[in-house]
């Protein structure tokens, strides 16, 4: 039986656990699709029971040769972009670099099938089954599965070579019944993968799925974290945040913030499907009741890092004075070639000013469309914090954050509290003004003096006919702590007024009445 040849690169990494999660694993194959000029991926998780893990396009597929080639010591060693001359449809930047994204499934199962027919050549189907034990083997350099080969070409060097696992093409299969595209099936999922995602739909948060995405982005919405809903929730935010989709609509983010990488990525044509339910990017932040959104766009730059571009374009938004739900959605998130890299970062790249509970209000996305690829670690989830390029673009986020971002969160803030406070002040004259009027029967009009250093009396009260004309002085010149300053003032002026009273026992009959009113409705 064949054996599966791993290149050295990615042999130290494809079986200790390449992807921290299942949603980073599936997210290559759908990069590899992408990359096939697929227009449709559709995801089946056997769901709830997760017995079987299906994965499968429309794309240009590949020949029965080009996978023997590929398990013959092309894993980890395929470079998708060295051949330039290659374009994909509706203007697709390629995304795939290494070629190890197929065999990434590793970590959700040990044996699948892939069925694949291209547009020309031989379609196949053939089953993959991965060793057991494979890293203690590559600790001790386990002769069974590690050989040393004569390198290819002029090198006098060797080439190490790790097998993995056998594959084994189908001779019954029937090849004209195989649909174009490619097909991923797996009905041995790890027992763990399984476990976890069954014990999942059994939390007391979780919630059956809609397949209206719109209704299950409502429910990430209203939660702290996705770890409330489980497994298979997190499953679906996570590849709807990093794979190259739409957004559910270019009104998503406020301030027509996204209006131009929501024109890009319709036009790309490629949906997501998972479990039956048509997949979008999990934001939406439309409404705030209460308070505003801070919007800062990041116009389209290039930078010049030793030779090479850093091209990128980008937004922060800002949802004032509320923290975003969930917290996976706090922080800005890295695209690179569209694809989403480790997540939202709540660190902000690192950013060393502590601004509170102001950074859970901050959420934004940086789109990368050429460099950074080389800060890139072997597991497209993070990032090499030295490179060069990275630095760039950390401190230049760095300084929008510190000269754009937060001055104006700060300054809304400012807006926020004065807003709210003439709101109260408001609020709170109405109530005064709606205790005198039950008092004396007329129309009240209250207005504050501005005589702040008159010792005269703090309230001047003239009364018409139909109306009582009340003039208070000004609540800040009270000794007494801010909160309190109206409420003091209003108190002096249930008083002074009551002092008008022609007895004592009246005067203090009057206060007493006029305090108590206004205390229940304060």
């Amino acid at each position: 039986m064949p054996q599966i040849k791993v290149h050295e690169k990615a042999l130290a990494h494809l079986s200790r656990g390449l992807y921290r999660s299942p949603a980073s694993a599936i997210r290559e194959l759908v990069s590899n699709a992408w990359d096939a000029n697929a227009t449709e991926v559709r995801i089946n998780t056997s769901y709830p029971q997760f017995m079987q893990l299906s994965i499968r396009d429309n794309g240009d597929g590949f020949t029965k040769s080009d996978f023997e080639a590929l398990m013959k010591g092309g894993i980890g060693n395929s470079e998708k972009r060295t051949d330039e001359a290659k374009h994909l449809v509706h203007n697709r930047p390629v995304i795939g670099r290494l070629g190890i994204g197929m065999l990434g499934i590793a970590q959700i199962c040990g044996r699948f099938t892939i069925t694949s027919k291209p547009i020309k050549g031989e379609a196949f189907r053939a089953t993959v089954t991965l060793y057991d034990l494979i890293k203690e083997k590559l600790d001790r350099d386990d002769p069974d599965v590690v050989h040393t080969e004569p390198e290819v070409g002029d090198g006098d060097g060797a080439l190490k070579t790790v097998d993995v696992g056998t594959y084994d093409f189908d001779k019954n299969v029937d090849v004209a019944s195989i649909r174009r595209g490619t097909h991923i099936v797996s009905d041995d999922v790890h027992p763990t993968f399984i476990k976890r995602f069954q014990d999942s739909l059994k939390g007391e948060k979780f919630k059956e799925p809609s397949q209206d995405w719109a209704k299950c982005v409502n429910v990430f919405t209203n939660v702290h974290s996705l770890n409330e809903l489980g497994d298979y929730w997190r499953l679906l935010w996570e590849l709807a945040a990093s794979c190259p989709i739409p957004y559910s609509s270019d009104s998503a983010v406020p301030g027509g913030l996204i209006r131009s990488f929501q024109g890009a990525l319709v036009q790309y044509k490629f949906s997501l499907i998972v479990d039956g339910i048509a997949l979008a990017k999990p934001i939406s932040l439309r409404r705030n009741p209460g308070g505003g959104f801070t919007k800062v766009p990041i116009g389209r730059e290039t930078k010049r890092i030793y030779g090479r571009d850093l091209t990128f374009a980008g937004y922060i938004v800002v949802q004032e004075g509320k923290q975003l739900k969930p917290d996976e959605l706090r922080g800005i998130m890295i695209r690179i070639k569209q694809i989403g890299i480790g997540y939202y970062d709540a660190s902000m790249l690192e950013y060393s000013k502590n601004q509170g509970p102001r950074a859970k209000w901050l959420t934004g996305e940086i789109y990368v469309e050429k460099g950074l690829e080389d800060a890139l670690n072997v597991d497209r989830d993070s990032f090499n914090r030295f490179h060069p390029e990275y630095r760039a673009l950390q401190e230049r986020v760095h300084k929008i954050l510190d000269d754009e971002v937060f001055p104006e969160v700060y300054k809304q803030i400012d807006v926020r509290s004065e807003r709210r406070a003439a709101e109260r002040r408001e609020t709170r004259e109405h109530r005064l003004r709606s205790v005198l009027e039950d008092s004396v029967g007329k129309k009240v009009r209250i207005k504050t003096a501005r005589h702040r250093d008159s010792d005269e009396s703090l309230v001047d009260v003239r009364q018409t006919a139909t109306e009582l004309q009340l003039t208070m002085r000004d609540p800040e010149v009270l000794q007494v702590r801010k909160p309190n300053q109206q409420l003091a003032a209003s108190v002096l002026a249930l008083f002074d007024i009551a002092s008008k009273e022609d007895s004592n026992s009246l005067r203090r009959r009057k206060f007493e009445e006029l305090l108590v009113a206004l205390l229940a409705r304060w």
